[in-house]
């Protein structure tokens, strides 16, 4: 029988996993000074924990245990010094100070051992000094990183520091006593060796030094899988000899059945695929980093969506595009499922419409995982989805729904090259779930926004037809008026012509109107100057001539405006008309105007009933509420307050309940409503 001591096995140990962390390097592409050093140093530890493993010698007694001790630290500092000083290329390295100097130093060092110019107790100590000057490189590597380069270099730092504190504290007793410690030599092997997963996370977190290395997630997950046997034979093991340790005459009744039992136990485990499959989730989960990226991702997918205009045609097209690049497949559609079973293709790319065993497919979907956010790889067996039908005319891989509060909106499908495909995996459908969410939002925002476009045309429509409403009203005033003076003066030539003339502009009013019915919308008048004392006498004579109290005009002093003039008078009748309506026969309406060097100032007076705050906060400026019952439109003020603040103006109100109401216009004497702003007006429908 072998007979293997503790220090031999725990440096046989190290040098297998000295040996396997340099495969793993030697995989890499990197040619960075670090990774060739690091190489380096994880060879000669291979030699030097084989060395020991197999001669059973002390170090520093010999030239071989020299030589082997000497190479470690040499490599070990000369990797230590890349590290802190970040040189690009061998030839800098090389022809650095520091670099001379410790290749100088360890050449003198190595001499002086293997000729014996010192005694033993000074080897300790000068090996003792090295270790010192090591982990004084370590300091400054720590100190020299930056906050957020510190989390790549933790692992890095704690790995060498273990290392070599172990070996100062080694290097300390033996200069002390003049011999080496056994129990400390025999755990040098294991604690070597616990320190290698340490240096596998630095070298892959340290992005500068361009070491990836790579650990296939099968292998990681069958070496789990093994070790975790190994353990769970372990707990049998022990368990058993504790039942035949108190268990008296049944002891091996017990022990048998239950390592019958554990060994059943761990088989299912072992053949169960959903215990593998969470298992091995778990693993790339947490010890694998991800396939994507996914800030950039994020990124990329919202600065695509947020360029994509939702009242153009083609954004349905946009918005699979983006999908589409969201995981760099070329192909695809984006199918909506109407009712009946009915499928209606909103978007294709790359590829043709869709052939009768997708359009078969599609409608198996609805009808199996209706209820189900559930994504669909085809390269996997689907069972019942795809029984019957012919994969030559299944031209896609991916199914991934559109799903919103009311159910299954509709599907895109996705296809791709077979060196771009990608496999459906945990991680991949996560990601792809959420974009799938933030796209499905998208859409029905989509289909929301264009149901209250269609409803604010029919807004818009309605809205132009209260006004049409509102100046037919005016236009039957005026007939009443002129009806009501023709009995009186109809053989009178002047009212003759006054009354064909109110019939002219009546006929144009009428003409306008008609015109916004059948074009729905309403007609842009030309902008023309007009005397504003002018047109508001015309308006008193004209319009309001009907009602009492006649309202008096009292001009300080006319100016001219360029607004539309018929938009004007409509504003100051609604507004005279409002205040005839509020005041008792015997009271008084008074139009104040005035002019400044830039604006033209109307106050409108009345001895009426007033209004309250609460009033004029909430329902005086609200258009369709009128205090006139089936009398009015509510339209008037609202009106006069679109028209005015157009026109770059304001108009105020103050009023007390009892005394009357006063109206202040203020308007700019060079207002304009701009040909762009009017076109923009008449699409909302505020003309």
């Amino acid at each position: 029988m072998i007979d293997i001591s503790a220090e031999q096995l725990g440096f046989g140990i190290a040098a297998i996993s000295y040996l396997i962390f340099a495969l793993l390097i030697l995989t890499t592409k990197s040619n960075s000074v670090q990774r060739g050093l690091l190489f380096a140093f994880s060879v000669v530890s291979v030699v030097w924990a084989g060395y020991y493993a197999w001669s059973l010698q002390l170090p520093y007694v010999n030239s071989g245990s020299y030589l082997v001790e000497n190479s470690r630290n040499l490599l070990l500092s000369l990797f230590l010094i890349a590290a802190l000083k970040h040189h690009g290329d061998w030839q800098n390295f090389f022809f650095n100070k520091s670099v001379i100097a410790t290749l100088l130093g360890f050449v003198l060092w190595t001499a002086v051992g293997l000729n014996h110019w010192m005694s033993q107790h000074l080897i300790y100590v000068g090996n003792l000094l090295i270790a010192i000057l090591q982990l004084a490189i370590l300091e400054a590597i720590y100190r020299k990183t930056n906050v957020q380069q510190r989390w790549q270099f933790k692992p890095l730092l704690i790995a060498l520091a273990v290392c070599i504190l172990f070996d100062f504290v080694l290097l300390a007793e033996s200069a002390l006593f003049a011999r080496i410690d056994s129990h400390l030599w025999q755990a040098r092997g294991f604690i070597f060796t616990l320190m290698i997963p340490f240096l596998v996370i630095a070298i892959r977190r340290i992005e500068a030094w361009g070491i990836n290395v790579y650990i296939s997630r099968d292998i990681v997950l069958q070496s789990t899988l093994v070790m975790a046997a190994g353990v769970y034979l372990l707990l049998l093991a022990i368990t058993g000899f504790y039942l035949r340790y108190i268990g008296g005459s049944w002891s091996e009744l017990l022990q048998t059945s239950f390592i019958v039992l554990g060994f059943a136990l761990m088989l299912l485990l072992v053949l169960s695929g959903t215990i593998r499959r969470r298992l091995k989730v778990f693993i790339e989960k947490h010890f694998f980093a991800n396939s994507f990226d996914y800030r950039e991702k994020w990124l990329a997918l919202t600065s695509g969506l947020k360029q994509i205009d939702i009242s153009h045609v083609d954004r349905h097209q946009k918005i699979l595009q983006v999908w589409l690049q969201s995981i760099n497949y070329g192909q695809g559609a984006i199918v909506q499922y109407r009712p009946q079973g009915e499928l209606k293709m909103l978007a294709l790319h790359g590829r043709a419409t869709l052939t009768e065993a997708e359009i078969t497919l599609l409608q198996r979907y609805q009808s199996q995982y209706a209820n189900q956010n559930w994504q669909i790889d085809l390269t996997e067996p689907q069972g019942a989805l795809t029984a019957d039908l012919s994969k030559d005319q299944l031209k896609l891989q991916l199914l991934l729904p559109i799903r919103t509060k009311a159910g299954l909106w509709g599907v895109c499908i996705m296809q791709a090259g077979n060196e771009q495909k990608l496999q459906l995996n945990w991680e991949l459908r996560d990601y792809l779930s959420v974009v799938s969410e933030q796209i499905a939002t998208l859409l029905l925002l989509m289909q929301h926004s264009d149901k209250l476009s269609e409803n604010a045309q029919f807004i818009a429509f309605s809205r132009m037809s209260a006004f049409v409403v509102h100046d037919l009203k005016n236009v039957k005033a005026q007939l009443d008026l002129t009806l009501r003076n023709a009995q009186k003066h109809r053989h009178n030539p002047e009212f003759i012509d006054d009354t064909f003339s109110t019939l002219e502009s009546m006929q144009q009013r009428l003409d306008n109107m008609l015109l916004q019915l059948t074009t729905k919308q309403s007609k842009e008048r030309p902008q023309r100057s007009f005397s504003v004392a002018e047109i508001i006498s015309q308006v008193i004579e004209q319009r309001c001539a009907v009602k009492s109290p006649q309202p008096e005009l009292i001009v300080r002093q006319d100016c001219q405006l360029m607004l539309d003039q018929h938009r004007f008078a409509n504003v100051m009748f609604h507004l005279l008309d409002n205040a005839q309506h509020a005041t008792p026969s015997t009271g008084s309406i008074k139009v104040y105007m005035q002019t400044t060097s830039t604006d033209l100032l109307l106050n409108i007076c009345d001895t009426g009933c007033g209004m309250s705050a609460d009033f004029i906060e909430h329902r005086l400026f609200k258009p369709f509420d009128t205090t006139k019952g089936n009398a009015g439109m509510g339209i008037g003020v609202y009106d006069a307050q679109v028209f005015i603040e157009q026109a770059g103006g304001s108009i105020k109100v103050s009023s007390t309940v009892g005394e009357g109401t006063t109206f202040s216009i203020h308007l700019p004497l060079q207002s304009e409503i701009s040909e762009e702003e009017t076109t923009y007006l008449l699409a909302q429908g505020t003309l």
